[in-house]
């Protein structure tokens, strides 16, 4: 049986914790990095040493997703340790490139202006949602993909599990039948997709797309236990999936109710559908209500058409 042991380090988010894990093979790896704050720090090397161990003990490190509650403490643990760290083909990128975080700005301007906000709007939130701190130290020393063998760790594979970001991949033991998820799947929560833009000439992904058809090929995968990056351990797999499943169609069913009520912009169904909470957090809630649209265009329940460069979604009868 593999040897797992998991820390579980604060941060600053609305979801609560995150789990980070130590696999033990050839070489003792890291599985993600919490987010940068002291108290993390505190607390990883604080879990680290009850297990007898010190930042200096880790000899490689694995990311499951470039979001900042996941590799936070990365550019911290390599001032201190020169060590390899795998990660899927896009992570680097979304971490270190200035001309993607520019063009990212350029595409979220915009979408947003596309989904109804005014241009002052859709500049303002595009900068935001582009801006991030880059690591300027970070090197991926392997990208990892589907089918890949993690280096030594003979008996994990990667899952390519897109759709909560376009760089995430889970960790597959199928000797044990293990699962260690990231943010794919999360007990009792249901699991944000988030749009990350596209290399410039590439079309954007339609990530709950991706999520819905990731979900079920981690179905089709023998699982006894998934480790999962926020929240308790996973017993039952299929019975969490199928509860993220029943909660998309819950959304996708609401969205479509509101279209009943005549053609509108993405703006007008975030207003509609969350009259008391859009403005604080409207990106959120473009990305969710893109990825539902997305879905309902994909299985022709809605038609979307451009006037004046903003898009009208209706339900077709």
């Amino acid at each position: 049986m593999q040897k797992i042991e998991k820390i579980t380090l604060s941060t600053n988010f609305p979801i609560g914790p995150v789990n980070v894990y130590l696999l033990y093979g050839k070489k003792i790896t890291l599985i993600d990095a919490g987010v940068k704050t002291k108290q993390a720090w505190k607390e990883l090397n604080e879990g680290l040493h009850k297990m007898g161990l010190t930042i200096f003990e880790i000899e490689q490190i694995v990311i499951t997703h470039h979001h900042d509650d996941h590799i936070g403490l990365l550019e911290w643990i390599l001032e201190i340790i020169s060590v390899p760290v795998y990660a899927h083909k896009n992570t680097q990128t979304y971490l270190q490139d200035e001309d993607y975080m520019y063009w990212s700005h350029i595409f979220f301007k915009n979408l947003l202006y596309e989904f109804g906000l005014s241009n002052k709007a859709a500049r303002e939130w595009s900068f935001l949602k582009s801006k991030r701190e880059l690591l300027t130290n970070l090197r991926v020393t392997k990208e990892l993909k589907e089918g890949d063998v993690i280096p030594n760790l003979p008996e994990w594979r990667i899952i390519e599990t897109q759709g909560h970001s376009q760089d995430h991949i889970s960790l597959y033991c199928a000797k044990d039948r293990i699962l260690i998820c990231g943010d794919h799947v999360i007990d009792d929560i249901h699991v944000g997709l988030f749009l990350d833009a596209p290399f410039p000439g590439e079309k954007r992904a339609k990530p709950l797309l991706q999520y819905i058809n990731n979900l079920k090929k981690c179905l089709s995968f023998p699982v006894e236990i998934t480790y999962s990056g926020h929240g308790t351990d996973i017993y039952d797999l299929e019975s969490i999936v199928n509860a993220q499943l029943r909660r998309t169609e819950k959304r996708a069913t609401r969205l479509k109710n509101t279209l009943s009520k005549g053609e509108k912009t993405g703006l007008d169904i975030i207003k509609d559908m969350y009259p008391d909470r859009y403005e604080n957090l409207i990106v959120t809630f473009v990305l969710e209500i893109t990825s539902l649209l997305d879905l309902l265009i994909e299985r022709n329940e809605v038609i979307a058409k451009k006037r004046n460069g903003i898009y009208l979604y209706r339900l077709i009868e």
